[in-house]
């Protein structure tokens, strides 16, 4: 139940931030990041373009590394599945 419950609010993020993205604010990028970050555990496609991400700047895998155990189990799950 929560893993659907994840799949449609990631869904319904990552749609919301391409729909505000070109706004000057950057909401929408910051909702398409949380919405890939819960689709991420279910769907491998997704997991492969965080896992291509993350192998081609360091910095930011570094950062996720170094914040895994901060951030909510979902999170925590999406930073082990993508690691490259």
């Amino acid at each position: 139940m929560l893993a659907i419950l994840h799949q449609v609010m990631g869904g319904i993020l990552f749609l919301a931030g391409l729909v505000v993205l070109p706004l000057p604010i950057p909401f929408g990028l910051i909702m398409i990041v949380i919405g890939l970050a819960l689709l991420a555990p279910y769907i491998l496609p997704v997991q492969f373009l965080i896992r291509t991400i993350r192998r081609k700047n360091a910095l930011i895998n570094e950062k996720l590394i170094r914040w895994r155990n901060n951030l909510p189990p979902v999170i925590q799950k999406t930073i082990d599945k993508t690691h490259p």
